[in-house]
């Protein structure tokens, strides 16, 4: 199990009285019930049930401010932003989201006067509109922290060692003829967990974010009930980088503190030498506890023994003449590997912790809204284990468009060490490989929203809320109207509470924005060299119409959880596997089935160190059945028909369907009296990739009131298929880059015939990818004819 190491310094307790100065108005805070609180393991605002479909990225519009305008010039500016602002927070409500993930962060209080155009100026007007709007906002700037400098030594000024701390600190400056053009960045230092000054440094700047104070709001960001959740740390992985060895890299500074810590865990837990030897068969030649000369080993892969020994000890100084100059993990007992994990859990966890403890305290936002401690990784024991002590769970997964022959991903299948990792990287290549032309078709691929083992699927925790901090499917992708359906089905499955869709805005657009009538009329993003700029969506009408469809059913909660879902169970064996320092060797073959079983099931994962065993409590899909089980009905209303093809989402508040309506018949029976007939998909001269008799399509008929379809006032359809740049071409061979195309969108429109009587009477409205308005009309005798040579978006439908 975890344990509690002894009070390692009593600097630590310095930590929490490192608060900015507190600029705090007037304005008197709103009652508990307005802010977003963890209500039965969900998010809830005034104890009701909130889900959150929610875009990160450039979300707002900054006047380009330079220090030659005149006043009047600046109030132009900033009048041209602010308008800028408006009409996203608008395109973002068309397009069905109701949350934002912001990063913005600031390293010194921001005095700033309203209409100055400054950074903060443009984020608080931002802020206010949004909460205007009824928005929600999940904070990430925190991250934004900053570097330490040398002279960042005073942090603690009563602390020992401080020269030898700065001088250390220098080693990882960038200086250019004697002076500092670059500190050491704070975001993802490793020495946060065990450094008392870089953890104090990066605790203050993180307290200065959430307290700064907005001036449009009269709130500061921490007392402010449009920030509904709060995040100590994106991606920093620091688990995955720690056994790689990353932590060798450091100043000798740095690493002798660390391996002191480490001599003293194990001293806490053996008690003396001679217990440490028993437990791990041995040690290696002139270690001893009692010298506090044991070196921090194995690691994942080779450990350098002298950036592993303390050489401020002159003990370890010492015994290292005496040993080898590398080891591996097979070097040693597997005990051994298991103590540096749950020596490196065991700090890392406080650490959160303290952090947690810190920034809480500072207002009403803070205190009652959920706290993450991290963002992914999400097939590692030790990062799920960390994420399962914070208020929340937060992952993200990223599937491609296109993908390699399986072929060539299986060679890499034979080099891989135990039956484990084989196996794991068949899957990857199963599920990364083509099966469509150069294509993939994931409708045609067991359901699964993973490029190798899970990130999303499986990590669930009873109790908390799940969040998905980023997703997106990478273009060029033939096939991607499904992407949005397809999440919200495992969205449902699971039970999710919160999604971020990557990535929207650029800097051509905010110029745009506000200016020009049809703002969002340009190519498409699409991966055709290094930058991953496929996994945006920004000018994607196909995706987005889906996305918008898949939104209100996902945040009025059309569809039903899986009702008993498996429970997995990973007690400390696993949790301190050697294994698991290599990727995906996390879980043993048993966290193999959790993919699958997801989707048949649905999932909870628990890690309980208290017990050494593991257990599965309920039903599985093994990873054996991969080929053969099929469909997965996780429940009455949603089925994954992966050999023929499509997802079918039939609810009582929405209606939805996309695959190969070519493998499948003429017409498509959705349940509540709909039906769906006489599809054609029209491909405009010079589309790359033509739609076929397959006729791929995404389609949905939803609610917009939260009424059911037979008695919703409210509606709106989407059928899309697929679209492409013109003059897109695709890269060949590895590396090799290709054309993004330009202007027009070639869009492949689908014409379709609706039946339902639901539908009779209502009056509708064709709209198109700008929200205007191309033809209205009255739905006759039931019946709703989409036409398919005109650029349709939506359709809304109103009684």
């Amino acid at each position: 199990m975890i344990r509690c190491l002894p009070a390692v310094s009593a600097i630590f307790v310095l930590l929490a009285m490192l608060s900015p100065s507190e600029a705090v108005g007037d304005t008197p805070l709103p009652p508990d019930t307005q802010y977003v609180q963890v209500v039965d393991g969900h998010l809830a605002v005034n104890g009701e049930r909130q889900r959150y479909w929610a875009a990160i990225g450039q979300l707002y519009v900054r006047p380009n401010i330079k220090p030659s305008d005149t006043p009047a010039q600046v109030t132009t500016k900033v009048a041209q932003a602010r308008r800028g602002t408006d009409v996203l927070i608008q395109r973002f409500k068309d397009l069905g989201f109701n949350g934002f993930r912001l990063w913005t962060g600031y390293r010194e209080p921001q005095n700033y006067t309203i209409g100055d155009g400054s950074r903060a100026d443009s984020t608080d007007y931002f802020i206010k509109r949004a909460s205007e709007e009824g928005f929600r906002i999940w904070f990430a700037g925190m991250n934004r922290q900053g570097e330490a400098v040398p002279a960042d030594a005073d942090i603690l000024p009563d602390a020992p060692d401080a020269e030898a701390w700065a001088e250390a600190v220098r080693e990882m400056c960038r200086f250019r003829e004697g002076k500092l053009v670059r500190g050491w960045p704070l975001n993802r230092n490793l020495t946060r967990v065990w450094d008392e000054r870089i953890a104090a440094l990066a605790l203050q700047r993180m307290k200065t974010v959430a307290t700064h104070y907005n001036r449009h709001t009269g709130l500061r960001w921490c007392d402010d009930p449009t920030m509904a959740v709060w995040e100590l740390s994106n991606e920093e992985w620091w688990m995955r980088k720690m056994v790689a060895g990353r932590w060798q890299r450091l100043p000798a500074y740095f690493r002798n503190k660390l391996i002191a810590r480490w001599n003293g865990f194990l001293q806490e837990k053996y008690g003396s030498h001679a217990a440490l030897a028993a437990a791990w068969e041995g040690v290696l030649d002139s270690e001893s506890l009692d010298r506090q000369t044991v070196l921090l080993a194995p690691m994942a892969g080779q450990t350098d023994v002298s950036a592993s020994i303390n050489d401020a000890n002159r003990h370890a100084v010492a015994a290292v003449q005496a040993l080898e100059q590398a080891y591996s993990r097979d070097d040693f007992a597997e005990q051994r590997a298991s103590d540096v994990l749950e020596f490196f859990m065991t700090i890392q966890l406080e650490h959160k912790q303290r952090e947690a403890a810190a920034i809480k305290p500072l207002g009403k936002s803070t205190r009652l809204s959920p706290m993450i401690f991290d963002t992914g990784i999400g097939y590692e024991i030790q990062s799920q284990y960390l994420h399962q002590h914070a208020d929340a769970v937060a992952h993200n997964a990223y599937v491609d468009g296109g993908g390699p022959p399986l072929e060539e991903l299986m060679a890499r299948v034979g080099d891989q060490p135990t039956e484990q990792q084989r196996l794991r990287v068949t899957q990857e290549a199963e599920r990364r490989a083509r099966n469509s032309d150069r294509w993939v078709n994931w409708l045609l691929k067991p359901p699964g929203i993973s490029l190798g083992v899970p990130w999303l699927e499986h990590n669930r925790v009873a109790g908390k809320p799940f969040l998905c901090y980023e997703t997106q499917i990478q273009q060029a992708a033939k096939y991607r109207a499904d992407y949005p359906l397809r999440l919200a089905a495992l969205a449902s499955i699971q039970d999710w509470d919160w999604v971020c869709w990557h990535y929207f805005g650029d800097m051509k657009m905010l110029r745009r924005v506000g200016v020009e009538d049809r703002p969002f009329d340009f190519r498409m993003d699409v991966t055709v060299g290094g930058h991953p700029q496929g996994y945006h969506f920004t000018y994607d009408e196909v995706q987005s119409a889906m996305m918008r469809a898949a939104g209100y059913m996902f945040r009025q909660q059309k569809y039903e959880p899986a009702p008993s879902p498996t429970t997995f169970i990973y007690g400390s064996d696993a949790l301190y596997d050697g294994d698991s320092m290599d990727y995906g060797g996390s879980y043993g073959k048993i966290g193999l089935d959790m993919l699958q079983t997801t989707y048949q099931h649905g999932v909870r994962i628990q890690i309980d160190p208290t017990r050494s065993d593991n257990e599965v409590r309920g039903p599985v899909v093994s990873v054996d059945q991969r080929h053969t089980f099929n469909p997965y009905t996780p429940t009455e209303q949603i089925t994954f028909d992966w050999k023929r093809g499509y997802l079918a989402m039939l609810g009582s508040q929405s209606v939805a369907w996309t695959g190969l309506m070519g493998r499948v018949g003429d017409t498509l029976d959705l349940g509540q009296g709909v039906t769906l007939r006489d599809v054609s998909v029209h491909n405009p001269e010079g589309i790359y990739a033509p739609i076929d008799d397959e006729k791929y399509i995404a389609f949905a008929l939803y609610s917009r009131d939260g009424k059911p379809l037979t008695s919703s006032q409210s509606m709106a359809v989407s059928l899309v298929s697929t679209s492409f740049n013109t003059g897109f071409k695709p890269g060949e061979g590895r590396g090799k880059r290709g054309v993004a195309g330009e202007l027009p969108v070639l869009v492949a429109r689908v014409a379709g015939t609706v039946e339902a009587d639901l539908l009779d009477g209502m009056r509708y409205t064709f709209r198109d990818w700008h929200m205007q308005p191309i033809a209205t009309g009255t739905v006759e005798g039931g019946t709703l004819t989409i036409p398919n040579d005109q650029p349709i978006f939506l359709i809304e439908l109103e009684r």
